[in-house]
């Protein structure tokens, strides 16, 4: 395993495994100015591809290449001084390929805390009605359902409703108009630490997964063509934030939950 870390002005460090190009731990401070790791156990997505090339970081930047069965990606990581990690990615094959990167699955206590009441915000008209989905299957409005998380919301409070009330989590496909600009879609408040993360995408959807300990957002997995080329931009900008700048809908109980 060879892992590279990239810094900001902010002390903030970002360590990414070469291997599979994945966040294997962030560094940044609370409320407070003190750093922890935000980052839980990684987990890297089924079709993450291993195998990449690299150089020693320059300049705050990282870029990787892969090559493998036809499939020809170039991902470049660049973490700046507002605390946005940014990921360019381009990608082409010779053969239809299916490509997704790994996810990284934050906490924003800190290893060792809950997820329960992170509050999230995702702009987000539309759903797959179940984990996973179905290629024959069409996207749900989230209006009135658990999933409408237009309005901030904690995650638990979601978990609790009947629909949910048998999932460990989420793990399901949102989908919002407009795509090829970057702009934020989703934004993540943890009450104790005071740490806000902003999620931004220049797709027209994402995968949010959660469990105890841990939630993610990551761009879709995506099928390629012969001749295709992929191109899209994500970035993750950790800071801190006063949970009353929220217009939460649900109360927060400052307990965990699931």
């Amino acid at each position: 395993m060879t892992i590279f870390t990239l810094h900001n002005a902010r002390g903030m460090r970002v360590a990414i495994d070469a291997h599979d190009a994945s966040v294997r731990a962030w560094w940044a401070p609370d409320r407070y100015g003190r750093l922890a790791d935000v980052l839980g156990a990684a987990y890297p997505a089924a079709r993450a591809p291993t195998g990449w090339q690299c150089a020693p970081p320059d300049d705050g930047k990282l870029l990787l290449r892969l090559a493998h069965d036809g499939l020809s990606v170039r991902l470049a990581y660049r973490l700046d001084d507002d605390g946005s990690l940014h990921l360019d990615c381009a990608a082409t094959a010779d053969t239809i390929s299916r490509f997704a990167l790994a996810a990284p699955r934050f906490n924003l206590q800190g290893r060792g805390g809950a997820v329960a009441d992170h509050v999230l915000r995702l702009a987000a008209d539309h759903y797959w009605p179940w984990p996973g989905g179905c290629a024959s299957d069409a996207p749900l409005d989230v209006a009135g359902s658990a999933f409408d998380f237009r309005q901030p919301a904690p995650l638990a409070s979601r978990l609790a409703w009947p629909a949910l009330a048998n999932l460990p989590g989420f793990g399901h496909d949102f989908y919002w108009t407009g795509s090829g600009q970057l702009r934020e879609v989703a934004r993540v408040a943890d009450p104790a630490s005071g740490r806000v993360l902003r999620f931004s995408s220049s797709q027209d959807s994402c995968h949010l997964s959660s469990d105890g300990r841990c939630f993610s957002l990551l761009a879709r997995g995506v099928q390629l063509q012969p001749g295709q080329v992929m191109r899209f931009t994500l970035a993750y900008r950790l800071g801190v934030q006063d949970l009353d700048a929220f217009d939460i809908s649900e109360p927060v109980s400052m307990m965990s939950n699931k």
